[in-house]
């Protein structure tokens, strides 16, 4: 598989999808996109899961604010989980 091109699509909000080619850079307009659209996927997602359980109340700005902010820290961590495993030797190769 080594020399392959490799293309992955990932669906993201609104079954939008975003082909990634990992031979190429991304560009910040591209990372722009795709931070946003995951983030209002995850908003989406931990809404609804909040509503089923009874704990959200759209007319509440305490719960929209507690949704905001709890989507906002689990992006975050998602980008850092992301980051802590990327392997040494990749970033080796870059900093020699």
């Amino acid at each position: 598989m080594l020399g392959e091109k490799v293309v992955h699509f990932i669906r993201i909000y609104d079954n939008h999808i975003m082909k990634i080619d990992t031979d190429k850079d991304i560009s910040f307009e591209q990372f722009e996109h795709f931070i946003k659209t995951f983030y209002l996927q995850s908003l989406t997602e931990l809404r609804e899961m909040n509503e089923s359980d009874g704990e959200y109340d759209s007319t509440s700005a305490d719960d929209r604010e507690g949704v905001m902010l709890n989507t906002e820290e689990n992006v975050m961590t998602n980008v850092n989980m992301t980051i802590e495993d990327i392997d040494k030797s990749e970033i080796d190769k870059i900093l020699k």
